[in-house]
């Protein structure tokens, strides 16, 4: 029987890399950047439609509903699926526990402001100010999403295991171990050099639909990229979300 587990913390993280190492283990299977919390969105949004309304039996729509997560993984042979998505937002954990999960997530966390320098510094946008907008608006910003899960998870004390960016890079076996004894997974013996590209069932991330070649390019050793944040983002910004983290 799967079991299930949630990837929910900041892009721009180390979330590629640690689930390139995890994927080594083939009992494992953490996912890309996922669609399945919005097709769980658009099916709760169902229950609310005039059609189903004009005649309230939900008997069907509660059968995909309930077995969303197995019917969608259901091509996966591994024991431990890691979902990655932004499962924590108030409306998305408010889904899962009306479907009785009681879930546990994986948090992996960088200073905010780090993040948005990183997504400046790989995507080149040519309006910096904009680029930050848009990221991190309240109805469609990608990071804004990352850290309402997140903060949201926090706040309210959620099962969770937090690993902020600098511990995973500096002591990547110790943070692994911490993994396996947090979501109770038998060890295993995973490799720290010659790291593969990041595949989802022997399929690589199209980063050129973003017109972002190394959006999810990882190196092949454990190294951090060392760079200062004001040469990518301007003073007022760096300033705004300086004092937005929970952790």
């Amino acid at each position: 029987m799967k079991k299930f587990y949630f990837l929910s913390g900041y892009s721009r993280s180390g979330n590629t890399f640690l689930s390139s190492i995890l994927n080594q283990n083939k009992n494992i299977t953490v996912t890309p950047n996922s669609c399945v919390v919005e097709i769980m969105y658009d099916l709760f949004k169902m229950y609310e439609s005039s059609w189903i309304k004009n005649l309230p039996e939900f008997s069907g729509l509660n059968n995909v509903t309930m077995k969303l997560l197995e019917n969608y993984y259901e091509h996966i042979d591994s024991e431990f699926i890691f979902e990655r998505g932004a499962w924590g937002t108030p409306y998305n954990l408010n889904m899962l526990q009306k479907l009785n999960y009681q879930p546990k997530f994986l948090l992996l966390v960088r200073p905010l402001v780090e993040v948005l320098a990183s997504y400046v510094k790989v995507q080149k946008p040519k309006d910096v100010e904009n680029f930050i907008y848009n990221v991190m608006h309240s109805d469609v910003g990608k990071i804004y999403f990352d850290w309402q899960s997140t903060s949201n998870i926090i706040k309210t004390n959620q099962n969770y295991l937090l690993i902020k960016y600098n511990d995973l890079v500096n002591n990547t076996e110790e943070k692994m171990k911490e993994i396996y004894n947090y979501f109770e997974i038998p060890e295993f013996k995973h490799r720290f050099e010659n790291i593969e590209p990041f595949t989802y069932n022997g399929v690589k991330y199209n980063d050129s639909v973003f017109e972002s070649p190394n959006l999810h390019k990882i190196k092949s050793e454990i190294k951090k990229d060392v760079y200062d944040v004001k040469e990518y983002l301007p003073k007022d910004i760096i300033k705004r979300y300086a004092g937005w983290d929970y952790f």
